[in-house]
């Protein structure tokens, strides 16, 4: 089932863009961690990320985007700050199960429900993980606008 009206608003979320081959994913989250940490920061969580292209190529560019407890950051060259990050008029599919494997398919039902509600993409594809150690899932939400 897919949600209307959903939203991404978090405080205090630093970001970092990533160009890389998706089966490097992993490389980039650990780097991403990592510098969070080398800045001293403190996680608040969920990890989220913008897909900024169709990797038809299986390269990804995206931002990744972490909330932190702290109102500013030291100066860096390295990752952005913004006070508040918020997105509206979403669309939203939560799975769990085979990450890399059920991506498509939530892509596909998601396109396909744009195109029967005459819905236009007005965001990258976001990807939000969620959960705990006994049960992760993911929100994938894209924000759109009617073509009416």
């Amino acid at each position: 089932m897919i949600a209307e009206d959903q939203s991404i608003a978090y405080t205090n979320v630093v970001s970092k863009e990533y160009y890389f081959h998706y089966s490097d994913m992993e490389n980039a989250i650990e780097d991403f961690i990592a510098e969070i940490e080398n800045a001293n920061l403190t996680i608040k969580g969920p990890l989220f990320y913008a897909l900024k292209n169709i990797p038809t190529d299986e390269n990804m560019y995206i931002e990744m985007f972490m909330p932190v407890r702290e109102s500013k950051i030291p100066s860096s060259d390295s990752i952005m700050f913004r006070s508040y990050y918020y997105v509206d008029d979403m669309l939203m599919k939560r799975f769990t199960g085979n990450y890399e494997k059920l991506t498509e398919y939530v892509y596909a039902e998601m396109l396909q429900y744009m195109d029967e509600h005459n819905l236009n993409l007005a965001s990258p594809i976001y990807h939000i993980f969620n959960g705990d150690e006994s049960l992760q899932y993911v929100d994938i939400k894209i924000s759109v606008i009617s073509e009416e």
